[in-house]
């Protein structure tokens, strides 16, 4: 089996996705997205096109035309009948956290409330309803950086006039009180890999690894087990890291479903081989 990785040559999770093609005797190539072309008359032109899998791994920043002529990319490639993992509609689903928080809530689950604005004045509204406890995303982003609890009115209102001047989306959540501590349930084809539990430092509220939370191994029962497969099945994605967080009322609420998961602390902890378990899974269901 053929698998084109996309991301930098220099990441960890394509280094380790290189070592699992390497021991199961797979072809691995690395291919930057600043690089990719496409001919729509000349398929030999096509380089992205040898592989039989594309594994996304990375998306550099860009501009919208090349952002959208990346995608359109993916999607040409995946109607060629080529498999990518995610599927790209699942990526710009779960890349944009309204339309991903939406489907969630339509599909059933639980989320924290939720808000979404262009004006300041919008926002405020909100911050007063909230309780004036809330937390600001990017509503684009990753690995928690640019997120912001606010609990000042002052500070609120120059934050929303802040994103509002830069014809930005205001996207607030109202602050879960949490037991300092979410869940992290590794999700592959509607299987269940294993489960992270992360901790935020001592006088932090934020628990991503990459923010310095810390990582342990827990136990799913069946009921997260199921929120996992249904949140990942909300926004199409096979392969999933679905991040949970229990209210002070023990409801399970699903923060945020990510469809470019990482493991770089979920393997050690859990003691899975994620890498080889992504390529046998698409090697099964190419």
């Amino acid at each position: 089996m053929r698998f084109n990785i996309m991301g930098g040559k220099e990441g960890w999770h394509v280094r380790d996705l290189i070592r699992a093609a390497d021991a199961l005797h797979f072809q691995a190539q690395v291919t930057d997205f600043r690089k990719i072309t496409y001919s729509l008359n000349h398929p030999s032109c096509n380089f992205v096109d040898e592989a039989d899998c594309t594994i996304i791994r990375t998306m550099p920043p860009g501009s919208l035309e090349q952002v959208v002529f990346r995608m359109d990319v993916l999607h040409a490639m995946q109607r060629k009948g080529k498999k990518v993992l995610n599927p790209p509609r699942a990526l710009e689903v779960a890349v944009d956290k309204f339309l991903a928080s939406e489907l969630l809530l339509s599909s059933g689950l639980q989320i924290p409330n939720t808000f979404c604005c262009q004006d300041s004045e919008s926002a405020m509204e909100a911050f007063e309803k909230f309780g004036k406890n809330i937390v600001v995303k990017p509503l684009f982003g990753a690995e928690g950086r640019g997120i912001l609890r606010i609990e000042d009115e002052q500070l609120a209102w120059r934050v929303f006039r802040a994103i509002e001047k830069i014809n930005g989306v205001i996207y607030l959540q109202s602050f879960v009180k949490h037991p300092g501590w979410d869940l992290r349930i590794f999700v592959l084809g509607n299987k269940i890999l294993g489960g992270m539990k992360r901790t935020a430092p001592k006088d932090a509220w934020m628990t991503n690894v990459a923010q310095g939370g810390k990582a342990e191994l827990f136990q799913l029962n069946s009921q997260l087990e199921e929120i996992g497969i249904k949140a990942a099945n909300a926004v199409g994605a096979e392969i999933a890291g679905v991040d949970l967080i229990q209210d002070e009322n023990k409801n399970w609420l699903v923060l945020e479903v990510n469809a470019v998961p990482g493991w770089k602390a979920f393997a050690p902890v859990t003691k899975i081989d994620v890498a080889k378990e992504v390529l046998l899974y698409a090697n099964k269901h190419n």
